[in-house]
């Protein structure tokens, strides 16, 4: 166990808060702290791919545990834990990332990760901090982070060969990413400096990587390893593609506690001297701790959720926590770039975070929106070329899945009138990638070929590229419009009508005909089935999946899928049958399709199928960049933006009362009256006390502030259907299909 002595977070979380009774008595009711309801370890002992250590909103550093055996983010729960490196990516997959300069506290001296691997008790979790006993060295370990830099803490027992371990070499399941680089340790401080060119990231690109640590104590000897080779008082070491590290020898008692701050910087070694002196320039840990808490307690104070059960008030907090991870404020740590610019970094990728994570901090933080726009300006303008969907380390990834997704982000923040943007760069931008970057084949004939060769991405699609596309040229026109360029607004506008080319009207399956296809450059349309197309015509998805993909024209959408009831049936029988997998990013948006076909309760019964899907400790998949918490978020609040566009479909609150606390002072309070497990149905709304009678509203009416309330009821009504509402068809619509699991 872990001793007294550790961070007092008890007494953070049982602040006494006064009230007044009915009979004018005062009483105290304690009140949890907004950043002690979030517990990072959703996601990470469960299924998502976060990571359980502490960070600052947005910042550069993730300090956190990594184990043997690890997800893509350096952590399984049920694994021993090796260390603490202080870069990890938030809730992906593929390659893994990251797991940079190896912290190790431990009882001798073990260079092997197996070697210093330790079973672990005492585990907690929290958004500004972390603690944990690891019990095979007998080491208590603390953690609280800065923006570039972390405070460790451990306590040792008594002993003369205590150690701390500082791997430069390893990443993220312990392979060597190192391919040159140096480490220097003083031998009277116990200073540890180093770095160099870094590489194997998911992003393939070299990088440079550099840290500057400091220790609290003495240390009785110090020493480098190259290699497998450790050798104690040598204090300069350099390796090309070797394992490579620097290790203090102490003389610990066990009342005694031994700090270590260390800090990262993308730049130089004295750019991470200058974090570090100025983020954490005493072993003041209890300081820290409380401007870390401080900083949660800001961002977490964006939404107020009441009345909801302490399960539920927990989940939506650690997902807006997750949901404020990534992308990084990087901002004069980039080589490339001028320190002076916004440089926002670790998107992973914008295919993920546009149509839920962007679209979530438009209402919450649009500085954030801002910035990230003004970076991609700025990396247009740096580079001459695109805005890659990926961008890690500070280095671009043509790894786009569908099309130039920047391009929604930036419609997004028109439609929805974020201040700050330099919108004729916007446009600038748009029009490049209208112009420079949609494949040769789609420029010409209105669809990308399957067997075009092109530059963008080797995950490109036909099918789904070309829909991608569409939607881009679509955000183009809007700005066009916006901005007064009336030839490029038709001129784009006609070709965002482009998903027609790849509508495929011989195609059938289970009765329905017509979808979307791949298509060759000569215009062969692909003879896969239907209910297949994943990874072949369409980027993780299907051609079930990507034909409801038509965010800019649903009205033509529904015209060629036959109409309105054969779309109603068809997208019902698609999702009784297993294929929509709206866990997946292709079709986060599809559900929201029945409010725009006057079946609002359609939306809310598949909205609650979907959000029973996060459970315990488990989110329905990789959080990707916080996309998947930040849907969890909209799932709650009963309302789903259309990125790009400015309107939010409406299927009703699940907590009795969710409240945006804007950046402008503004409040916009959602109420479900009734809202429970049972009453997951509208059965009215209003806006501001006016009746809603479609389930709709804009982002004006978010930010003008006010209240959007919800009568919600266990039955389907007739809200928002336009006098087409049918109780015996509802009912045996809302009848789960027992044949397949309707959410994959």
């Amino acid at each position: 166990m872990l001793p007294r002595m550790c961070l007092p977070w008890v007494g953070l979380a049982s602040i006494l808060v006064a009230l007044t009774t009915a009979g004018g008595e005062s009483r105290a009711i304690p009140t949890v702290p907004l950043e002690d309801r979030v517990d990072p370890l959703i996601g990470s002992a469960g299924r998502g791919s976060t990571m359980p250590g502490p960070a600052l909103p947005h910042t550069s550093i993730y300090p956190s545990p990594d184990t043997l055996n690890p997800t893509p983010g350096g952590y399984k729960a049920t694994e021993p834990i090796v260390g603490f490196s202080q870069l990890h990516t938030q809730g992906t997959g593929g390659n893994p990332s990251y797991g940079n300069f190896l912290v190790t506290p431990w009882h001798a001296l073990a260079i092997a990760e197996v070697d210093h691997a330790s079973p672990k008790s005492g585990e907690v979790a929290r958004a500004y901090a972390y603690r944990v006993h690891l019990d095979t060295p007998n080491v208590g370990v603390e953690i609280v982070p800065a923006a570039h830099s972390a405070l460790y803490r451990f306590t040792f027992p008594d002993a003369s060969d205590s150690h701390i371990l500082l791997d430069v070499a390893r990443k993220v399941g312990g392979a060597v990413a190192l391919q040159r680089g140096t480490v220097s340790v003083d031998a009277a401080t116990g200073a540890i400096e180093g770095g160099g060119t870094f590489a194997k990231n998911w992003n393939p690109t070299p990088y440079e990587l550099y840290f500057a640590a400091r220790v609290s104590t003495t240390p009785t000897d110090v020493g480098t390893w190259v290699g497998s080779t450790a050798q104690g008082g040598v204090t300069l070491a350099s390796s090309t593609g070797q394992s490579l590290g620097a290790f203090l020898r102490l003389k610990t008692r066990a009342a005694q506690p031994v700090f270590l701050k260390i800090a990262v910087s993308f730049k130089s070694r004295e750019q991470a001297r200058e974090w570090l002196d100025r983020e954490i320039p005493a072993w003041d840990i209890d300081a820290l701790l409380a401007k870390a808490a401080s900083a949660w307690r800001l961002k977490l104070g964006r939404i107020a959720i009441d009345g909801a059960s302490d399960e539920d008030t927990t989940r939506l907090y650690t997902a807006l926590f997750h949901a404020s991870i990534q992308p990084r404020d990087r901002t004069g740590d980039l080589l490339d770039f001028d320190k002076l610019l916004p440089m926002w970094d670790d998107h992973y990728t914008l295919w993920d975070t546009w149509k839920t994570l962007f679209p979530l901090m438009a209402i919450v933080d649009p500085g954030m929106v801002r910035d990230n726009i003004s970076s991609f300006i700025a990396r247009h303008r740096a580079t001459g070329g695109p805005v890659s969907e990926g961008f890690i380390q500070g280095k671009e990834f043509r790894t786009g899945q569908g099309g130039n997704e920047a391009d929604n982000i930036i419609a997004d923040a028109y439609a929805k009138r974020i201040p700050g943007v330099d919108w004729k760069a916007a446009y600038d931008l748009l029009r490049f990638h209208a112009e420079k970057t949609r494949t040769p084949n789609y420029r010409e004939r209105g669809w990308m070929g399957s067997d075009e060769k092109t530059e963008y991405s080797s995950r490109i699609r036909s099918g789904s590229a070309t829909l991608g596309y569409a939607y881009n040229d679509y955000s183009v026109a809007q700005l066009a419009k916006g901005l007064g360029h009336a030839a490029d607004f038709n001129r784009y506008l006609t070709s965002s009508q482009a998903w027609r080319n790849v509508w495929d009207d011989a195609l059938t399956s289970d009765g329905f005909s017509g979808f979307v296809h791949g298509r060759t450059a000569e215009g062969q349309f692909s003879t896969v089935d239907a209910t297949r197309g994943y990874n072949t015509d369409f980027y993780e998805g299907t051609c079930w999946e990507f034909s409801y993909d038509v965010p800019h024209d649903v009205p033509g959408l529904i015209l060629k899928m036959g109409g309105q009831e054969t779309f109603v049936r068809r997208l019902l029988h698609a999702l009784k049958h297993g294929y929509i997998d709206f866990g997946n990013e292709p079709s986060f948006m599809t559900i929201w399709l029945f409010d725009q076909v006057k079946r609002p309760y359609l939306t809310s019964y598949w909205a609650d199928q979907f959000r029973s899907k996060f459970k315990g400790l488990d989110l329905p998949g990789d959080d990707d960049s916080g996309a998947m918490s930040a849907l969890f978020l909209f799932l709650n609040a009963g309302l789903f933006p259309v990125a790009g566009q400015d309107v939010y479909y409406l299927h009703g609150a699940r907590v009795p009362r969710f409240t945006f606390n804007q950046p402008n002072g503004r409040a916009f309070v959602i109420v479900g009256e009734n809202a429970g497990s049972l009453n997951i149905y509208v059965q009215s709304a209003t806006l501001n006390g006016k009746a809603l009678t479609e389930p709709r509203i804009h982002h004006a009416d978010i930010i003008a502030g006010g209240t959007l309330r919800f009568v919600m009821g266990p039955r389907p009504s007739a809200w928002g259907t336009g006098g087409e509402f049918d109780a015996a068809r509802a009912a045996e619509d809302v009848t789960p299909d027992t044949r397949a699991d309707p959410i994959r």
